[in-house]
């Protein structure tokens, strides 16, 4: 297959070359012309595309996305939908395997819980269906509702094995924290010995291999029982294999946010490895004037270890309802979790907890100023589909209670996720507009949607399509320059995780987005997720035209790669 796209404003990526106008040509996979093309090598072409107006770019990188699992069912258009989703945003590359989450290493025991724990955040894949067309031709078990027993694979290398030929787009998984934990200690409620350190490491040392670097997400189930020895542990037994960063879910965004980076920057400096600020954020009214003091902490860590930062330029954020109660209460297995919220004892405790103490754990009802401030983005299909899209507020006062901060109102919560079997994703309202532009300012700002799956039963943050084309409208109206965005969004990030560069060249990877930088924009909003963004003419994945003008044109391969990173000499 041979393109040539002709008159495009060409922005190569490298953060330093100013843009200039030229024609493109693609052959197979790879860009064999840039700038200039000579009329015989564009002779016979077999599609032309006039990019006048236009801008043509390195395909951009979702640097923290939820689409391992379901975002492998293949959605109305021909493809998965995560790769719909991202495509249409301009996103050739996404990182998955983030939070400490990533879906494997997994021991045969943990499947099922472990699955359970995922579903709401990357939802349920369907493992009987070869191309992950989603249609299920199987019986829901009731000991395994998220399908964790039909898993094939049990470590990273088999994940990815299982996952090839799954997705459009290229896809790179860090190694979950929570999961290398689990397969040590399970989810119990206690800080690891020596002895299950040791284990932990050797797991990390096995796993990283596949892996870019290692996540860890300390308000979930079990990283957020660890300490800060524990993470320094494993980051240097991830180093010990290769170069690698590590990807934090801080234990605090609100109130103790500044010991929360300080627990992780000292990993990572003394792991040896560098450090990301993930889906950076201050939460809660009462801590959004203390930006000067993480921007300094970010600041002070780039002068000792390599430093990046990623985020979605939203004020609220999206994860698991499992976060609305306190750590001690979600130990063990996901039974005995669902048993507790049915005991009046424990109830109780949460609801002080919640209510009364904000110390030692990020308060998601707190920080978004009450039950109000928590949007309900997905839930058991069938069962809480009146709920979405709105407040738990609405579920209080459905229940007949008003005080939103009553036990009653707590009750009345409790129950609505028991009812749903705790298959329940939230949108947390915590943040501000002038505070997101801080964080988006920042030169070592690279982009993600960090985006959970749309699927039945959910009605998802706009982050997950409005992203990439809300931070380019942001940066055209911030007078951002084009050459620091694309760099920001497309290479900057493979660079740091120390990918091959998806600069523009002669020879380079055809993985590119055409947009139109005066209208590009995203259209979606909290109350209507799915609106097509503006302005992304088109994604080309590998030389393949899989989105244009607004179309989705599915490849008869899917030929997304997986991104590995080399480990150390022997």
């Amino acid at each position: 297959m041979r393109q040539l796209i002709t008159d495009a404003l060409i922005v190569s990526g490298d953060g330093q070359s100013e843009p200039f106008r030229g024609d493109v040509l693609i052959e197979g996979d790879r860009i064999t012309h840039l700038g200039s093309v000579p009329p015989s090598a564009a002779a016979d072409v077999d599609c032309i595309i006039d990019a006048t107006g236009r801008v043509l770019a390195p395909g951009f990188v979702d640097t923290h996305n939820h689409g391992a699992l379901a975002g492998t069912r293949i959605g109305d258009h021909g493809i998965p939908v995560s790769c719909e989703m991202a495509v249409r945003g301009g996103v050739t590359k996404r990182i998955c395997g983030v939070d400490g989450l990533s879906p494997a290493p997994v021991t045969n025991e943990q499947r099922a819980e472990y699955a359970a724990q995922l579903a709401p955040l990357d939802g349920v894949v369907n493992i009987n269906s070869a191309g992950g067309d989603g249609v299920s031709d199987t019986v829901e078990d009731p000991d395994d509702p998220a399908g964790g027993f039909g898993w094939p694979w049990s470590t990273m290398e088999e994940f990815l094995e299982w996952h090839r030929g799954r997705a459009v787009t290229d896809l790179g998984m860090h190694l979950g924290h929570s999961a290398v934990r689990r397969t040590v200690m399970g989810n119990l409620d206690h800080t690891a010995d020596d002895d299950e350190i040791r284990a932990m490491s050797e797991v990390v040392r096995r796993e990283a291999p596949w892996c870019l670097g290692l996540s860890t997400g300390l308000v979930y189930n079990p990283a957020v029982y660890s300490d800060q020895r524990e993470i320094t542990a494993l980051v240097r037994a991830f180093n010990e294999v290769k170069p690698a960063a590590l990807y934090p879910h801080l234990r605090s965004e609100s109130d103790d946010i500044i010991e929360a980076f300080d627990e992780v920057i000292v990993a990572a400096v003394e792991g040896g490895g560098g450090y990301c600020s993930e889906h950076s954020k201050i939460a809660g009214r009462r801590n959004w004037d203390r930006y000067e003091n993480v921007a300094a902490k970010l600041d002070d860590a780039a002068g000792e270890i390599p430093t990046i930062a990623n985020m979605y330029p939203y004020t609220a954020g999206s994860t698991t309802a499992d976060a609305l109660f306190p750590p001690e209460v979600r130990s063990g297995s996901r039974a005995e979790f669902m048993a507790r919220l049915n005991d009046d004892d424990v109830r109780r405790f949460a609801f002080e907890k919640i209510y009364g103490d904000s110390s030692g754990w990020d308060n998601f009802i707190s920080f978004c100023g009450g039950l109000e401030g928590v949007q309900i983005a997905g839930v058991l299909e069938g069962v809480g589909d009146d709920f979405l899209g709105k407040r738990f507020s609405d579920v209080v006062l459905a229940a007949g209670v008003t005080d939103m901060a009553s036990v009653e109102a707590h009750d009345a919560v409790c129950d609505f996720f028991l009812h749903n079997r705790g298959e329940v994703s939230i949108i947390s309202h915590y943040g501000n507009e002038a505070t997101v532009e801080k964080f988006f300012r920042r030169p070592t700002m690279a982009l993600c949607t960090d985006g959970l799956m749309p699927g039945p039963g959910q009605k998802p943050h706009p982050r997950s399509l409005g992203s990439f084309p809300k931070a380019l409208r942001m940066a055209r109206e911030l007078e951002i320059p084009l050459r620091e965005i694309v760099y920001r969004l497309a290479v900057m990030p493979c660079e740091f995780m120390g990918l091959p560069s998806p600069a523009l060249r002669p020879g380079a990877d055809a993985s590119m987005v055409l947009f139109d930088w005066d209208q590009v924009s995203e259209r979606n909003s909290f109350d209507d997720p799915l609106v097509l963004p503006e302005g992304i003419d088109a994604t080309w994945v590998h030389g393949a035209l899989v989105q244009h003008q607004g179309q989705i044109r599915p490849p008869e391969v899917f030929g997304g790669r997986h991104l590995l990173t080399p480990v150390r000499d022997a």
